[in-house]
């Protein structure tokens, strides 16, 4: 029950920052991304479930870790080395930052298959991860209302990732 807990902890602050982050541009991002996004996450961490499921268990819960803590700050350093105050933390002809995304998505499935978490836990997940999504946009989008005056209080979300990847670790 604990590992459930933090894995759903750990999904619903992905989806937090990534629906953050969303929030970035001067104009607010249409709904297609928020389902662009799930649906990228589906698929990597279906893709990663399964290759976790038919690998022999040879990698533990923490050494997994260890790799979803790498990959989120290599996410978190792209973003801030490719935000653009106009296009946001995703430019439109930039796909390192997808890339990664998928990476670790894909990585969270693994970790998944490794311990035993089957397709209707990925779903689960997916839906989880779409409302997190969805309400981390609109807490940025109303922290961005309310302190409109500070430049970089579009990188708050990045702050919120940077703190779950140590909690991750731990």
């Amino acid at each position: 029950m604990l590992i459930f807990f933090t894995i759903s902890l750990f999904v619903f602050s992905i989806g937090f920052a990534v629906g953050g982050l969303l929030a970035g541009p001067r104009v607010l991002p249409p709904f297609v991304q928020l389902f662009l996004l799930t649906g990228i996450f589906l698929v990597c961490t279906y893709v990663g479930m399964f290759i976790g499921a038919i690998l022999p268990s040879i990698f533990s819960f923490g050494f997994i870790d260890f790799f979803l803590a790498i990959c989120c700050i290599l996410v978190v350093i792209s973003i801030i080395t490719r935000f653009h105050p106009i296009y946001g933390f995703f430019p439109p002809n930039d796909k390192i930052i997808v890339l990664l995304l998928a990476a670790l998505f894909c990585l969270i499935g693994f970790q998944w298959g490794v311990i035993g978490y089957k397709t209707f836990f990925t779903f689960l997940m997916s839906f989880f991860f779409l409302c997190s999504m969805t309400i981390g946009l609109i807490v940025q989008q109303h922290i961005r209302q309310k302190l409109w005056r500070f430049a970089y209080i579009s990188f708050v979300p990045l702050i919120w990732l940077l703190f779950v990847t140590v909690f991750k670790l731990l």
